[in-house]
């Protein structure tokens, strides 16, 4: 009984397990749902073309909002010198959200300084804006204009191309991350509490971007993912309780052979 018993619960762990993605490899941008004038090559993702007025978005297909990822990126926001109308500097910036929104993969915010994310539903993201803002924060429901809460300035990309390295988590209902100026030196770190299942059952990672008066080509590279499912999606706890029953039946035929 008890080697049937050992080899039925290795079974279900295993099931349990499969469902779990393992560490991701770094995501290809041509996966993504490219949305707006966002244009992608596997490793880089273009959300401004060096002209103004323009909205942007990319995301990945949804993952579920119980799930625990961590991730890093770098990004250069890079001002045109061809501005037809001479304005400086770049405008606007670009966001990593995390989205519920009805649009789901082809969401797609307003230009300009709502850095195409404004106007978005159920969502919590970061934004990075240039312009006269040069700040990040953590917002939520698209308001990336409001700058009361997690607001920082003087990060320096107001006429710059610096490259700047972010890293983020969200795990324990917790989003924080931490990004980095490479040329300055600048780090800025924040966190805030947040459940994503409050979203919905599923919800979509990626990127945003947008452009006003200042012309901007605004780059993310090289974006690393790792995903772990926190609680077994009702697949997998189908597969486990057609485990645990197998498991039953088994024990019933060795006890009353």
């Amino acid at each position: 009984m008890r080697s049937y018993l050992t080899t039925g619960l290795i079974g279900i762990v295993g099931l349990v397990f499969a469902a779990v993605p393992a560490a991701a490899a770094p995501v290809d941008f041509t996966t993504m749902q490219l949305n707006g004038i966002a244009t992608a090559t596997s490793n880089d993702l273009n959300l401004g073309n060096g002209v103004g007025g323009t909205s942007s978005s990319a995301f990945l297909a949804p993952i579920s909002s119980s799930s625990s990822f961590t991730s890093s990126f770098n990004f250069t926001l890079t001002a045109n010198p061809n501005n037809p109308n001479g304005v400086s500097p770049q405008a606007d910036g670009i966001t990593f959200l995390i989205q519920a929104d009805p649009g789901g993969a082809t969401a797609l915010g307003g230009g300009g300084g709502g850095v195409g994310a404004s106007g978005l539903s159920n969502n919590i993201g970061i934004s990075f804006r240039s312009w006269d803002n040069n700040h990040s924060i953590i917002f939520t429901n698209g308001n990336v204009f409001d700058t009361s809460v997690h607001a920082f300035g003087n990060f320096n990309l107001g006429d710059q191309d610096d490259v700047v390295f972010v890293t983020l988590s969200y795990a324990g209902n917790v989003l924080s991350y931490s990004a980095t100026n490479m040329s300055t030196g600048v780090t800025i770190n924040d966190s805030l509490a947040f459940n994503l299942a409050g979203l919905g059952p599923s919800v979509y990672l990626g990127f945003t971007g947008g452009t006003g008066a200042g012309y901007a080509f605004q780059d993310v590279h090289d974006w690393e993912l790792n995903v772990v499912n926190g609680v077994p999606e009702p697949a997998t706890w189908a597969l486990m309780i057609m485990g645990f029953g197998l498991v039953g039946a088994t024990m019933r035929r060795r006890l009353y052979a």
